[in-house]
């Protein structure tokens, strides 16, 4: 099935729907989003799906469209969905932070998943972008945490303690 580039899809980079995210979320929110990150393993098919999507994106920014099938459309349909759905938190955390996290019902919120899924999205096509390889699942971990929590990390263990430290400080 042969589909260039239609009216839904975005060829231009999503950055700005990120950095609205990243304005947008507290480090709560962050450290909210993040969670939802560190507890998929390495190996969930979503980073599957992220990757190739990132190629696919890229290579029909590159060409101005390509060729794809039915489950590669699938995969940048997620992609857009994802987007849509970030970008939600952007409206919600400006509404209802006013100098508080809402940390009972954000903590299970699928927009922060789809942040935090986003990101690491963003963080795959940016290295694809660049010609450089995926990045592994640790260290996509700790480039989503430093964009998102406005940190310096070592490893994916300190990601681990500051998401631990700023969702204790806020139940406390």
């Amino acid at each position: 099935q042969e589909s260039g580039s239609s009216s839904r899809r975005s060829s231009s980079p999503s950055a700005p729907v990120l950095q609205r995210v990243e304005m947008a979320v507290s480090t709560c929110y962050a450290a909210y989003a993040m969670r939802h990150l560190l507890e998929l393993p390495g190996d969930d098919p979503k980073f599957d799906r992220l990757a190739s999507a990132a190629v696919l994106l890229e290579q029909e920014r590159r060409v101005g469209g390509c060729w794809s099938n039915a489950e590669m459309t699938a995969h940048i349909e997620d992609i857009l969905r994802l987007q849509e759905t970030s970008s939600t938190i952007c409206g919600a955390a400006c509404a209802a932070d006013r100098g508080g996290c809402w940390h009972e019902e954000m903590s299970l919120s699928p927009a922060l998943e789809a942040a935090a899924l986003h990101a690491a999205f963003e963080q795959m096509r940016e290295a694809v972008r660049r010609g450089k390889p995926l990045p592994a699942h640790e260290e996509l971990l700790v480039m989503v945490a430093r964009d998102l929590l406005k940190q310096e990390f070592a490893g994916p263990r300190q990601v681990e303690a500051a998401v631990a430290m700023e969702l204790s400080q806020r139940r406390g």
